[in-house]
């Protein structure tokens, strides 16, 4: 049962909407479990699946944790132990602030450095860059899916351990950095490829002293928040400037 929950996660957008949102993704992820605790009490079965057709709303790779511990909740409220009202103040409670951790961290911290470095290694081969991306980016993120999943069945207690000893705070900030200094390698890269291709000494030292401000100009950008979807929105259109001579 939990493990057709797991799979079923990875569908949490595949019914998005403007009204629920996740609503219909969720209810559909969790009915594996409400069906085992539910089963032989049809009412109560729909009555449960309605809980989770309100609105739900959070980053996709956290409503990981949220599931896991909703299934601990629901398996008490079949149990007649919890109120059912505490599974929708529970997942209102969380699903914001994960929602916001899981904003920054995959999309504004985790996607830009594995694009980057994808980025910089299809110079040498393009399926190579693409491997490169998909495994940066998915080795970080299946384990934490995996480990909240299984810290949040574990109960809130576990959920809450997990978001505490998973330090997104230090790990977004890391690979924030390391995003900035590929894309300063990836300036260097293409100004070097530039250079190979047009020869001459000052030209070299040109295209030096412009990689070496744009390396400047990424660490000023970072500094003032700028988002790294926006500088490499800018590295894209200097790359097809450059590739457009």
């Amino acid at each position: 049962m939990r493990r057709k929950v797991w799979f079923r996660q990875f569908l949490l957008q595949g019914c998005w909407n403007y009204e629920g949102m996740q609503n219909v993704g969720f209810a559909y992820s969790i009915l594996p479990a409400l069906r085992d605790r539910y089963g032989g009490r049809p009412e109560e079965l729909s009555r449960a699946l309605k809980r989770h057709l309100e609105f739900f709303n959070t980053h996709p790779a956290m409503a990981a944790v949220i599931l896991g511990a909703v299934i601990r909740l629901e398996e008490r409220v079949a149990a007649g132990e919890e109120d059912p009202r505490a599974v929708g103040t529970f997942k209102v409670g969380l699903m914001g602030s994960l929602g916001a951790i899981g904003d920054s961290y995959f999309w504004g911290a985790l996607k830009p450095m594995a694009s980057v470095a994808g980025a910089i290694l299809a110079f040498v081969h393009p399926l190579l860059g693409i491997a490169t991306l998909l495994l940066l980016y998915n080795s970080s993120h299946l384990v934490l899916r995996f480990r909240g999943y299984t810290a949040g069945i574990g109960g809130e207690e576990g959920a809450v351990r997990f978001l505490k000893s998973a330090g997104f705070t230090a790990r977004t900030e890391d690979r924030k950095m390391i995003a900035a200094i590929l894309g300063g390698a990836y300036a260097g890269v293409v100004g070097s490829h530039a250079a190979l291709l047009f020869g001459g000494a000052w030209l070299e030292l040109g295209v030096f002293l412009v990689a070496a401000l744009t390396v400047h100009l990424f660490t000023v950008f970072f500094r003032k928040a700028v988002s790294p979807s926006e500088v490499l929105l800018l590295l894209l259109l200097i790359g097809t400037l450059i590739l457009w001579q």
